[in-house]
């Protein structure tokens, strides 16, 4: 056995849930489970110290499902069986077991993610227990945000062309991004040229390919189109219209599959500035990923009600019908009922 593990197998594990809790909290690395599957913790839930699974209102991206559940750490794989989860009824709703030694395996247990020891020790050397917002709360509420968006896209493409649709969508956001009394100053003019181009941009001519599920690498495009002008606007600007017409358009236009990758990208997509305002509401909250700006944003619209990951995912997956979502009380579906 290693020193590191030695050294933090000897701490009490309720002490290590913290460190645990902060280690999941980036959306935008991806892992592999023990099984092999890819795997993104799109929120690690609320800590648990009563009985029960550690973690509540977990959601992971695992290979091409959103499952929402619970997360159990446990320092050995071994202990699942050892402590009786696998008889006890609430641990029936844990999507991830977490540990840091895979000594077990078996059709009974959970999907399993290893932590490294050297990356949790790491973590609890430096992790602070002050944090006035926590960032399951931010990743929540980023999850709110990008669904409650795409959702209200449904109208721009009911009965109309892809083409037709993103210029509908840009018009609408220029038209709210004009109204803004702390904006970059762009004559009306201006705004009117971007979206009368935005029908015959690159961004549209993504949209007709993710329409028709002909796109190879969805980050890799989304990223590219980042770089890209709709009509020479200034890099804030074009950042905007990504976060607020080019991505909800892509999540209601894609397939179940194809909507993994702008989920993807949404999760490691890095900021080209930062709000003011988030950093004086939030100074703890780091501005380096868009989905840390989204969901400040959000719980500034919602002060603070902290939205429950499945209750946010039973309320947008109806309206955009994605069958890529499930509990963790249903089972998965098999091919032929997809």
């Amino acid at each position: 056995m290693n020193e590191p593990f030695e050294e933090i197998s000897s701490d009490d594990e309720r002490h290590l849930h913290h460190a645990v809790h902060q280690w999941m909290s980036e959306p935008s690395r991806v892992h592999r489970t023990v099984s092999g599957k890819r795997l993104q913790i799109l929120s690690p839930g609320t800590y648990n110290p009563h009985a029960g699974p550690d973690f509540s209102g977990a959601a992971i991206l695992l290979d091409a499902m959103i499952v929402a559940g619970a997360i159990e750490f446990d320092k050995r794989r071994s202990y699942w069986r050892m402590h009786g989860h696998s008889s006890n009824p609430e641990y029936r709703r844990v999507v991830l077991h977490v540990v840091l030694d895979c000594d077990a395996e078996g059709e009974d247990l959970p999907e399993a993610l290893v932590i490294p020891t050297e990356e949790l020790q790491s973590v609890v050397e430096c992790a602070s227990n002050e944090q006035r917002v926590s960032l399951e709360e931010v990743q929540s509420f980023a999850l709110l945000r990008l669904l409650r968006a795409s959702a209200a896209h449904l109208d721009y493409y009911h009965n109309r062309s892809v083409r037709e649709g993103f210029a509908l969508s840009v018009r609408s956001f220029l038209t709210r991004y004009a109204q803004k009394r702390r904006r970059p100053s762009y004559r009306l003019e201006r705004l009117d040229i971007i979206a009368a181009c935005a029908a015959e941009s690159e961004h549209a001519r993504f949209l007709e390919e993710i329409a028709i599920g002909n796109v190879v690498n969805i980050p890799l495009r989304l990223m590219e189109l980042s770089a890209r002008s709709i009509a020479n606007e200034g890099r804030h600007l074009r950042n905007e219209l990504m976060t607020n017409s080019v991505l909800p358009s892509a999540c209601v236009l894609a397939s179940d599959a194809d909507r993994i990758g702008v989920f993807t990208w949404y999760w490691s997509a890095s900021v080209t500035s930062h709000y003011s305002i988030l950093a004086r509401k939030y100074p703890e909250i780091p501005q380096q990923y868009i989905w840390q700006q989204q969901g400040m944003l959000e719980m500034l619209r919602y002060q603070h009600t902290v939205p429950n990951v499945g209750d946010i995912f039973r309320t947008y997956g109806t309206l955009l019908a994605l069958d890529f979502y499930r509990s963790a009380e249903e089972p998965p579906l098999l091919e032929d009922e997809r």
